[in-house]
């Protein structure tokens, strides 16, 4: 007898955690840079902004056109992603990134062994 678990799906699509995951590494290469040097610091802001922004474009974007979202939808995950890949550095974006990433994984995964068994 098969086990009956069920992994829901992930609250967004495999291609917007990869974009948010490397946005977040991407623009944290800056991020560092100008905390290392101090002069740079009054940009950090700026890039902060910069890096939320790029992220809620893409994944609204994404999930959007990709997911088939409503525009609603879309503009409510875009944003939540776009925080969270524009808190500074690259911890926060990208374990977020990486345990949606995984969770979509996962549910395909179990999704593709319930075929293969049935």
């Amino acid at each position: 007898m098969v086990n009956k678990t069920y992994i829901p799906a992930a609250p967004i699509c495999i291609l917007s955690s990869l974009v948010t995951i490397a946005l977040d590494i991407v623009w944290s290469t800056f991020e560092i840079g100008v905390t290392a040097s101090v002069v740079g610091l009054p940009a950090l802001p700026l890039i902060i902004i910069a890096t939320g922004f790029t992220c809620f474009i893409s994944v609204m974007l994404t999930q959007h056109f990709i997911a088939q979202d409503d525009w609603g939808a879309s503009i409510a995950k875009g944003v939540a992603m776009g925080i969270i890949a524009g808190v500074p550095y690259f911890f926060t974006g990208t374990s977020a990134g990486v345990v949606l990433l995984s969770w979509s994984g996962v549910n395909f995964f179990e999704a593709e062994t319930r075929k293969r068994l049935a």
